[in-house]
C-alpha cells in the first residue's frame, strides 16, 4: 500500500503526538529515521505541556528513573547517547534487604547502570544538568519535530477525509494531522478521549505506587550514593519498596495496592530501613515532594485502528520493569508499521502493530506475574528467605552452579536485562531447587534452635 494512504497526494504525513515523553520521542526519532531511510516524507509534531526545562513536581514524569544496561544498548543503535549532565548516579551495585537478610550484587564488568530525574529535578538541585526526558526531547527537535506545548481537549478521527484527524486543545485551537499517536501514559486522563473513538481501545489495568524524593543531609548513615537498594518486608500492602539514589538525593518508590501516606510512614520507620535513612545526629532526611503515579499491569485491548496508534505504558509494557525500554520497544514498531503501511489502512495497523506488540509483551507479562507472586512467598517466610539469599550470598561454602544462577536470576528480576520467559525457565533448574529447600530446612533449625536458646535464657534468668 502507497504509505500516503488516503491524505492528499504530494503531502507529507502529519503526525500528532500526544505526550512528549519517552515514548513519544522515542516515536518521533524513530519515524524520522525511518521514514528518511524509505524516501517518505513526514512532519511530526508533538503535544506536551509540561516543560522539562523547569524545576519542581509540576514539571516531573513521576517515575524511578533508572536507565538499565539493556536501555542504554538499544539507544546506542539509535545513536543516542546520554550526556554526562542527564545522569545522577552511576549505579555500583543492588542490594535486597529482606526479614531474612539481604544480599549485594556488583553490577556486572562492562555493564552500565544510571538514574536521572524524568523531570528537571526538585528545585534546590545544582544548575546545570538535564533531565532525560528533555534530553530525548531536544533530540528529537534536532531531527525536526515540533513541540507545541500544549494541552489537548479532545481527539476527532474522521477517515477517507484530507484532514481525517482533528485535534482541539484547552485553549480551542484546532489542529489537523493525518495521524495520531497516544503517548500520553497511564497517568494522563486522555486516555478517556481515546476510548471514546469506538475502535476497541481501553486503558489498561493498573497497580498503585506511592514515590517521594528525599535530600540527603551530608552526614547520613548508609547513604546509598551508587547503590539501588530494593526492600521486600512483608509489610501489608506494599510488595516491594526501592530506594535510587540521585547524589543529594534519593527516590523511595512503594509498590502495592491502594497505598496512601500511611504506608510511606510504616515503611520509612521499619527497622531494616531507619537506620539506612537516618543522619549520624538523629536527624532525617527531608522529604521534598511526593505523587502516586499507576503503574500498567495490563495491555489496552486493541491498539491500533485507521490514522491512531497507542504506545508506550498507555499500550502495554513490561510487568513491573523497564518501562522506558517497553516505551522504546512500541515506538520501533509503531514508526516502522506507520511507514511500510500509512495512516489509513486499520487492519494493517491492527495486524502489523497491534497483534505483533501485545504478543511481545503477553507471554511474558504472564510469568512476570508467575515470578513476583513467588518471591513474593519466598520474602515473606523468613526462613525461606534467609536459605534462598544464603545461596545466592554463598554461605555454607556454596560456589558454583546454584550460587551462580540464583544470582543472575535476581540480577535479571532486578533489572529487567532478561525476558520474564528466560527468568522463569533458569527458575526451574532442579539442582536450584533442590539447594533452595536443603538450605532453606538448615536455616529453618538454625532459627528455631536459636529462639529455644534465647527462651530457654528467658526462663533462667
Amino acid at each position: 500500500m502507497n504509505a500516503s494512504g488516503s491524505h492528499r497526494e504530494g503531502r507529507p504525513i502529519r503526525v500528532a503526538v500526544a505526550g512528549g515523553g519517552p515514548a513519544g520521542t522515542f516515536f518521533a526519532y524513530c519515524l524520522l529515521k525511518e521514514a528518511a531511510r524509505r524516501g517518505r516524507a513526514v512532519e511530526v509534531t508533538i503535544f506536551e505541556p509540561k516543560t522539562f526545562e523547569r524545576r519542581g513536581a509540576s514539571h516531573c514524569n513521576y517515575c524511578q528513573g533508572v536507565i538499565s544496561d539493556g536501555l542504554l544498548g538499544e539507544m546506542k543503535k539509535l545513536g543516542l547517547w546520554i550526556p554526562e549532565q542527564v545522569i545522577r548516579a552511576r549505579i555500583k551495585s543492588y542490594s535486597l534487604v529482606t526479614l531474612g537478610g539481604e544480599v549485594r550484587l556488583p553490577v556486572p564488568d562492562g555493564q552500565h547502570v544510571f538514574t536521572v530525574f524524568r523531570g528537571h529535578g526538585p528545585v534546590e538541585e545544582s544548575e546545570g544538568a538535564i533531565s532525560f526526558d528533555q534530553f530525548l526531547l531536544d533530540k528529537a527537535v534536532q531531527c525536526g519535530v515540533v513541540k507545541k506545548a500544549l494541552r489537548i481537549d479532545r481527539v476527532t478521527i474522521v477517515p477517507g477525509s484530507d484532514n481525517p484527524v482533528t485535534i482541539i486543545d484547552y485553549h480551542g485551537g484546532i489542529h489537523q494531522a493525518d495521524m495520531i499517536i497516544g503517548a500520553y501514559g497511564v497517568n494522563s486522563d486522555l486516555g478517556e478521549q481515546f476510548e471514546e473513538l469506538g475502535f476497541g481501545y481501553r486503558r489498561p489495568a493498573t497497580d498503585s505506587a506511592l514515590q517521594a524524593e528525599f535530600r540527603y543531609g551530608s552526614d547520613v548513615d548508609g547513604k546509598p550514593g551508587q547503590e539501588i537498594r530494593i526492600f521486600a518486608l512483608g509489610l501489608p500492602q506494599i510488595r516491594f519498596a526501592v530506594v535510587t539514589p540521585k547524589r543529594s538525593h534519593a527516590t523511595v518508590s512503594l509498590i502495592g495496592e491502594h497505598l496512601g501516606s500511611r504506608h510511606m510512614e510504616r515503611f520509612l520507620a521499619h527497622s531494616q530501613v531507619a537506620g539506612r535513612l537516618s543522619s549520624r545526629a538523629g536527624g532525617k532526611c527531608s522529604m521534598r515532594c511526593s505523587c502516586a503515579p499507576l503503574m500498567p499491569i495490563g495491555d489496552g485491548g486493541t491498539l491500533a485502528a485507521a490514522h491512531c496508534l497507542i504506545i508506550g505504558d498507555a499500550a502495554v509494557s513490561r510487568y513491573y520493569k523497564n518501562g522506558i525500554e517497553s516505551a522504546l520497544r512500541s515506538a520501533e514498531i509503531a514508526a516502522g508499521v506507520l511507514v511500510e503501511h500509512g495512516p489509513s489502512n486499520g487492519a494493517a495497523l491492527e495486524r502489523h502493530y497491534s497483534r505483533r506488540v501485545k504478543r511481545i509483551f503477553g507471554t511474558d507479562n504472564f510469568l512476570g506475574r508467575v515470578l513476583f507472586d513467588l518471591h513474593d512467598r519466598i520474602y515473606r517466610i523468613r526462613s525461606v528467605a534467609a536459605g534462598y539469599l544464603a545461596i545466592a550470598r554463598g554461605d555454607f561454602g556454596i560456589t558454583g552452579h546454584s550460587r551462580r544462577k540464583l544470582r543472575w536470576i535476581l540480577w535479571n528480576m532486578f533489572t529487567g536485562d532478561a525476558t520474564y520467559s528466560r527468568i522463569f525457565l533458569n527458575c526451574l533448574d532442579p539442582i536450584l531447587l533442590a539447594r533452595i529447600v536443603v538450605v532453606s530446612l538448615k536455616m529453618r533449625l538454625f532459627t528455631g534452635t536459636m529462639e529455644r536458646d534465647r527462651d530457654a535464657d528467658e526462663n533462667d534468668r
